[in-house]
């Protein structure tokens, strides 16, 4: 293998004899050929290392952990030897579309000003059938906004240019080592998705367990606080809950059984009221932006509520052509879901 390749694909595995052959060859049967794959072995007892060695393909590159290091380590190990230009995160447990890494480093080359993109996904299930989608924001003003309520974006669809994630590998914080990485590259760089569905995310009874999912939610909830910090404020736990209603009401492309009250709707309206004169003081965000997302939030907000009325009168909405236009794209966007 060269020097010169274009990017490196970074597949930790452990313990995935059962999906492994398809998220390899998805990779391999790349319509974009010019790359390393660098799978890690990380301790897997089961037949994940036969499957990986059966493969002559010169451009997998194959490393074995001595012991199980888990995921953060494990990374990071193979950022670290990563060869390419770009940086792109394959799991061993999913599926590319055949174009995906070609779309990407496409957008890559026409976006410098871009340090990190992923893309949408469609959900699949453990025998591959579509559950739901994938659909986050894409350009970068408002999943810097996003990054304000939870995760804009699926971490085995990302590309990153080396230079940048080579310089801020991931901390340990477990379960939630992506949005962690998001939150700290969004202060140096600019973060987009593409608008194409180049991912079959799996999403199984094996993805996370009842514990693992409690860590999670608790190292989200400390990564959003910080982000609300930085502009000032310092919600109690109810207004955590409200600030974090509108993104419970959907999991993995698909509703969810949680209800909100008329009165979490009058709080909502007077928690982005907060947040929008936040913002007027720290400036983080364009505020035309900012007022255009949280109008999108209080859609969501009013349909789930059967007020629908309301959807066009929100308390804190200060209008313009400018706040129309951007609505309208958060509308298009919420139409695709």
């Amino acid at each position: 293998m060269g020097q010169n390749i274009q990017l490196s694909v970074v597949m930790p595995v452990f313990n995935a004899e059962k999906y492994l052959r398809e998220a390899i060859e998805s990779i391999l049967n790349q319509t974009f050929a010019d790359f390393e794959l660098i799978i890690i072995n990380d301790g897997s007892t089961d037949e994940s290392k036969n499957i990986i060695l059966s493969y002559t393909d010169q451009r997998i590159c194959y490393i074995e952990n001595e012991t199980n290091l888990g995921l953060i380590k494990t990374l990071n190990k193979g950022i670290k030897i990563c060869k390419g230009k770009y940086i792109i995160r394959m799991d061993s447990d999913d599926i590319c579309v055949p174009t995906r890494i070609e779309k990407q480093i496409r957008f890559m080359k026409k976006r410098p000003d871009v340090g990190l993109c992923g893309t949408w996904a469609y959900v699949i299930d453990d025998k591959g059938t579509i559950t739901g989608k994938i659909i986050n924001q894409t350009s970068p003003p408002f999943i810097s906004i996003s990054l304000l309520f939870s995760v804009p974006l699926i971490h085995p669809s990302t590309c990153f240019r080396a230079s940048i994630l080579k310089q801020n590998l991931y901390h340990e914080v477990p379960v939630a080592e992506d949005y962690d990485l998001w939150c700290r590259l969004n202060e140096q760089t600019k973060i987009a998705n593409i608008p194409d569905f180049s991912l079959y995310y799996r999403w199984h009874n094996t993805n996370i367990s009842r514990e693992k999912q409690l860590t999670q939610e608790q190292n989200k909830e400390k990564l959003i606080r910080e982000e609300l910090h930085k502009s000032g404020l310092e919600p109690d736990p109810e207004m955590m809950r409200i600030h974090r209603l509108s993104f419970s009401l959907y999991s993995f492309g698909k509703e969810t059984q949680t209800r909100i009250s008329s009165s979490d709707l009058i709080k909502s309206g007077e928690w982005f009221s907060k947040l929008l004169s936040a913002n007027k003081q720290y400036k983080r965000y364009k505020q035309e932006a900012l007022t255009a997302f949280l109008w999108g939030r209080w859609i969501v907000l009013c349909k789930t509520t059967g007020q629908k009325r309301k959807i066009f009168f929100p308390p804190f909405v200060s209008c313009s052509p400018k706040v129309l236009y951007l609505l309208l794209k958060q509308i298009l966007l919420l139409v695709r879901k």
